[in-house]
């Protein structure tokens, strides 16, 4: 019997571990998050967005906005990032020589399935949350766009 309460707190103790929650913008609610481990690797290039290197913070907010915006009322309590984001970039040859470019483009889209409880009702949503910064080689004018886009959903 002793063993297999040790085991039960044993797997409780990883389990909370292995879980990740971020503060919603909905006062005293968290959102439980998973798999944005996978877009570690890239923070060099995603901080080129200009909204710092705390990735997962910002996609949750920029998700929960948008849903909320959408559906007034709705509480978004899971956010899994699916895959690895998709990375692309632009760039112009430097004194015409394509060995040697500046940066000016990037774009980074993340692959989401977003749980959201609307009214009681749960909804599990496909998301891709898109960021595209332009005129990067430049002091000024620099333009990032932000895209949120349903591909699918499911009622739970």
């Amino acid at each position: 019997m002793l063993k297999i309460l040790k085991l039960i707190t044993f797997t409780l103790l990883s389990m909370s571990v292995l879980a990740e929650s971020i503060e919603s913008i909905n006062k005293d609610k968290h959102i439980e998050i998973s798999g944005f481990d996978c877009a570690d690797k890239s923070t060099h290039m995603i901080e080129w967005l200009g909204l710092g290197t705390d990735y997962r913070s910002f996609v949750v907010k920029d998700v929960e906005t948008e849903l909320y915006n959408q559906q007034p009322g709705s509480q978004l309590l899971k956010l899994e990032c699916t895959g690895e984001p998709e990375l692309l970039t632009g760039a112009l040859p430097q004194d015409g020589v394509e060995a040697k470019a500046i940066l000016t483009r990037f774009s980074v889209t993340f692959p989401l399935k977003a749980t959201v409880n609307l009214s009681g009702t749960i909804w599990v949503l496909s998301i891709d949350q898109n960021y595209y910064a332009e005129n990067l080689n430049l002091l000024t004018d620099r333009k990032l766009t932000k895209k949120f886009t349903v591909k699918g959903s499911s009622k739970q």
